[in-house]
């Protein structure tokens, strides 16, 4: 009986080894400032859900969307800016002599004409509120591409942890038929089965927090898929062993040089700048330019004459308009004001940048040693552990609760290593979204 009982316990007992990650390929190619994103490609939710097709259809992310439409009303703008105001003015007039004598109708074309340069500089406006508006698109998609990022490797996470909880449950569960067993034969006391019911309870009980926490998870990754859902997928990719090296010196003038938030402050500053010269532009005096056509009759009669002429004559003038009282300077003052303030943005941002992205690449590090630690001792050393005190459980060497203790401790150490590979994915995201430029431009 002792010889049966070991064989069931090392048939039942088998260790909970974590499965083997399935690379991926994290970032498709992303549409570049100005340029709409090209349609994303339909989801196959056949084979699960990937990264790639998350931060493909983050260009149909309804703030997306509307940052984008803000860009062609920025382009519309333009359009209005390049058009020459050329908007005559015809007139009428005509007047009757009350004994009905003398006729006088005219007809005149007035036109006005801005000085200054004003259309050019109308342009240069809605020139930088393009920029502008295509860049906080771009950083609209940098932004919920970084939270996308993180909330898919949050639900990879989840997943893996009810793996473990099912995996731990299963094994609970041949605890109990271990603990019967040897109880059966006389070879343990009731109180062994007892706790070996309860940890199997608890292991169940876990299983289902765990799969409360991933389906919370999902919920949250389903926010940055627009469109129908099915009932039932799954996420095709998972962690991965490959780890970039980047490169910090490039990567940190690349997100200081190219990053779309700084651009936006950057075309603010000039879109500030080009209203100002505007503002100017609009306190110089407007020339107007007039023609006109007049035709006239009258009556000459007395001392025994009585007969009626007529007149035609042609009209021309011109007019300037004197700007004394309005001469825009509190726009042009708001306008620079806002410029100094729009500088004094981007170089605040341009430092907090390189801030970020060196306590990134700092994170990204750390993660990346700890994440190699559990990998290549903590766990292999918690694994044989496990299968040390199963193998001495299943021959009587030790007691139940040594071996609920072991499993319960080796479950911690597998949700450690977990917790581990989704630090490191946060730490990634992280370094990425502060560069807004693939990682991969940067491996050294």
């Amino acid at each position: 009986m002792m010889k049966t009982c070991a064989a069931i316990a090392a048939v039942t007992l088998a260790g909970c080894a974590s499965p083997a990650p399935r690379a991926f390929t994290e970032r498709p190619p992303d549409a570049r400032p100005g340029e709409a994103a090209p349609a994303p490609a339909a989801i196959d939710w056949s084979d699960g859900l990937s990264l790639a097709e998350v931060m493909s259809s983050i260009s149909r992310h309804g703030r997306v969307l509307a940052a984008l439409e803000d860009l062609e009303a920025a382009r519309a703008r333009r359009v209005t800016a390049g058009t020459y105001p050329l908007n005559p003015e015809v007139s009428f007039d005509g007047a009757q002599s009350v004994d009905g004598d003398t006729t006088t109708l005219g007809i005149g074309l007035h036109q006005t004409f801005e000085l200054g340069g004003r259309v050019g500089k109308r342009e240069a406006v809605a020139d930088a509120g393009i920029t502008r508006s295509a860049a906080e698109a771009e950083d609209m998609r940098r932004d919920l591409g970084g939270k996308a990022r993180r909330a898919y490797w949050s639900a990879v996470a989840a997943e893996r942890r009810v793996e473990i909880a099912r995996k731990a449950a299963e094994t609970a569960d041949k605890v109990v038929e271990v603990a019967t067993a040897r109880f059966d034969a006389r070879q343990a006391a009731a109180i062994d089965v007892n706790l070996a019911k309860v940890g199997a309870g608890q292991a169940r009980a876990g299983v289902r927090r765990a799969e409360g926490e991933a389906a919370s998870a999902r919920a949250v990754l389903m926010a940055f898929v627009p469109g129908e859902v099915p009932a039932t997928w799954n996420l095709s990719d998972h962690f991965t062993a490959d780890r970039p090296e980047v490169d910090l010196s490039k990567a940190l003038a690349a997100a200081q040089g190219n990053r779309s938030d700084l651009a936006a402050l950057n075309a603010a500053a000039e879109e500030s700048d080009a209203r100002a010269r505007l503002a100017e532009a609009e306190a110089a005096p407007d020339l107007g330019v007039g023609i006109g056509y007049e035709f006239g009759r009258d009556r000459i009669e007395g001392d025994g004459v009585d007969f009626r002429t007529s007149e035609h004559s042609v009209k021309f003038g011109l007019s300037l308009t004197l700007p004394i009282i309005n001469r825009r300077r509190g726009e042009i003052a708001e306008a620079e004001a806002d410029r100094r303030r729009f500088i004094a943005l981007h170089a605040a941002l341009a430092s907090e940048v390189g801030r970020d992205v060196s306590a990134a690449e700092a994170r990204l590090r750390a993660a990346g040693d700890v994440l190699a630690l559990y990998e290549k001792e903590i766990l292999p050393s918690a694994s044989r552990n496990i299968d040390d005190v199963r193998s001495a459980y299943a021959a009587g060497e030790v007691a139940i609760s040594e071996l609920l203790r072991a499993q319960e401790s080796f479950q911690s150490v597998q949700g450690e290593a977990v917790e581990a590979e989704a630090a490191y994915a946060d730490a990634l995201a992280d370094l990425e979204a502060a560069v807004g430029r693939p990682l991969s431009e940067f491996a050294k």
